[in-house]
């Protein structure tokens, strides 16, 4: 199998479990540990068609969240 190289950078990709969050319908969700492969030069993701068919699953809501988190939300445009 040939070494695989970052679309943008060409930096080396390696395979990692990432954390990401994800909107659905006006909602955030986040989705811990999912595979990922991610640039070794620039940190770029890349995530295969499996990894994709994982986060379509989860946020139909096939899998039951493992816990829900309250998150304080920052307005930019509000700061003087």
């Amino acid at each position: 199998m040939s070494e695989q190289r970052c679309l943008y950078c060409q930096g080396e990709l390696e395979p990692q479990r990432v954390t990401r969050a994800q909107e659905v319908e006006g909602r955030w969700i986040v989705i811990e540990n999912l595979p990922a492969l991610v640039c070794r030069q620039c940190g770029e993701r890349f995530y295969t068609p499996d990894a994709h068919d994982l986060v379509v699953a989860l946020v139909q809501g096939l899998v039951k969240p493992t816990r829900t988190e309250v998150v304080e939300v920052y307005d930019a445009t509000r700061v003087a």
